[in-house]
């Protein structure tokens, strides 16, 4: 294994796995070289050494302070485990947004996103299957964290941006057989966003603290 997935594979706290898809996408990421160390020492991985071709996404585990530190920012004393039950693994936009695994009320792990408040207000379950997930990467919207987006195919942001990550497709493909879907509703049925009062959204009603 490279640095960069045994750097994430220590990150992952007590009490969740890393999901296989999850383990093989931060590899392939290591193989292809596509990491690099931040000024902070640490290390990021996206999708392509070209930051304009398919989804830009930044790829880093937190660590347990990091977690600890991002939790407190986004909730109160009234839901006490957040940082337990939460790890961010991904940012999904340049405003703040992160993706991170859930674990739910009945211990499901679930892939969820975070909108930043200042851009993306996206508060929603992004995948129940993490294969889904890296399917919804493949579609090519320059960022994922802009619910307003996934009714309809990508369109490029300008003439420099390529919508299709070839080789990211390609080890899609032939790691597990899937393909990308035309929208991204085919995939998060309901971008829910945060403090939306009437969505069925798990996710999203445990952070408004409707569910536990």
């Amino acid at each position: 294994m490279g640095d960069f997935l045994n750097t994430t594979l220590a990150r992952v706290p007590d009490g969740f796995e890393l999901p296989e898809p999850l383990r093989l996408l931060f590899a392939w990421v290591d193989e292809q070289g596509f990491v690099v160390k931040g000024h902070d020492g640490d290390l990021y991985g996206s999708l392509s050494d070209n930051g304009w071709v398919g989804t830009s996404i930044e790829l880093r585990g937190y660590t347990a302070e990091q977690t600890l530190s991002y939790a407190r920012s986004w909730f109160d004393e009234s839901v006490p485990d957040a940082a337990a039950r939460l790890w961010p693994f991904a940012q999904t936009g340049g405003e703040g947004s992160m993706a991170a695994l859930w674990r739910d009320g009945e211990g499901r792990v679930r892939i969820v996103h975070l909108g930043s408040g200042s851009g993306s207000i996206m508060t929603c379950v992004l995948a129940d299957d993490a294969v889904d997930f890296l399917r919804l990467l493949a579609i090519g919207y320059r960022e994922i964290c802009w619910n307003e987006e996934f009714g309809a195919p990508p369109e490029p942001w300008d003439a420099d941006h390529e919508i299709v990550n070839e080789p990211y497709r390609d080890w899609l493909y032939r790691t597990f057989g899937v393909t990308a879907p035309a929208t991204g509703l085919e995939i998060v049925s309901e971008p829910a966003e945060m403090g939306d009062e009437d969505t069925a959204d798990p996710f999203c009603r445990w952070v408004d603290n409707k569910e536990t």
